[in-house]
């Protein structure tokens, strides 16, 4: 199987890519603009067909919260019509796409953890933006995979925007680090996405999933306990009202549950903690190699 992936040098995109390759298949990695800039229609289509793959995966995005909302344009044109754009060239190409969205397109207010049938409702332009971007995937490919998840954690991606890894090396020095009390979400290692999503994508039964760590915490019991499994003192997480910190409104409340995932494969996720100790397991791992 020859599989496409944008977004290849980031955080998801990466262990994506990865995975599909140690499974033997062949990855085409388009790492960013400098290979290929996907709000251009015209190279998008000519370079995706030309390579003729058989999935693409499209996990490029604008990722920053709070510059989505500063930049509203500019993250449409990032997140969903560059998202048009290369669901486009999977109808050309006639390959099933993949799509990697987001708790985001909630609104946090159900009270209770969503699944997918649930009503959609964002309430930030991050948010909108992916929305829009399934449904340019819906409307446009009728071999597609929506893929949403919560907030991820895992080792790849660029080191500055990694943010695990950006708080150790904070926790490292000394800092002190503010972390949301009032931000309740499914906190998901990559590794198990990515494990997850080529199950899924190989297996024909198209349509939307929720893929996640089983379980919810908010950002300051997930920080204290990716801090002391560090091996620091969880007194260096300061738990804070989301409000006085960020610039774009978040869901106070926001967990998926992988219903239609654990229906297909009969298989539940891991839970978060348990994924929490695999990825410091390897971050030593790597730390290890590195010297």
């Amino acid at each position: 199987m020859k599989v496409l992936v944008t977004g290849a040098s980031g955080l998801v995109g990466g262990d994506i890519a990865d995975a599909f390759a140690a499974k033997g298949h062949e990855v085409i990695r388009l790492n960013g603009r400098k290979d290929l800039d996907l709000t251009d229609i015209n190279g998008t289509i000519i370079r995706i067909v030309s390579e003729n793959p058989d999935i693409i995966v499209h996990a490029a995005a604008l990722k920053d919260v709070d510059e989505a909302e500063r930049n509203p344009e500019y993250t449409f044109v990032n997140n969903s019509l560059a998202t048009r754009n290369v669901a486009l060239a999977a109808r050309k190409a006639d390959a099933a796409i993949v799509y990697i969205s987001t708790d985001a397109v909630f609104s946090g207010e159900k009270g209770s953890p969503y699944h997918e049938y649930d009503q959609t409702g964002p309430i930030n332009v991050y948010g909108f933006s992916k929305l829009a971007g399934e449904n340019e995937i819906k409307s446009l490919c009728s071999r597609y995979y929506i893929i949403r998840t919560g907030l991820q954690f895992g080792l790849k991606g660029h080191p500055e925007r990694n943010m695990a890894l950006n708080l150790i090396r904070r926790w490292e020095k000394g800092e002190v680090v503010d972390a949301g009390i009032d931000q309740v979400c499914s906190n998901t290692y990559t590794h198990d996405l990515a494990e997850a999503l080529v199950k899924i994508s190989l297996s024909g039964a198209y349509g939307t999933y929720h893929v996640v760590n089983s379980g919810e915490a908010s950002r300051y019991e997930f920080y204290k306990k990716l801090c002391v499994l560090a091996g620091f003192s969880e007194d260096l997480v300061n738990p804070v009202e989301a409000a006085t910190i960020k610039f774009a409104r978040r869901q106070r409340y926001s967990p998926l549950i992988s219903l239609t995932y654990e229906s297909l494969f009969h298989e539940k996720m891991p839970d978060w903690q348990n994924a929490a100790e695999r990825f410091m397991e390897e971050y030593r791992r790597n730390k290890g190699e590195e010297k």
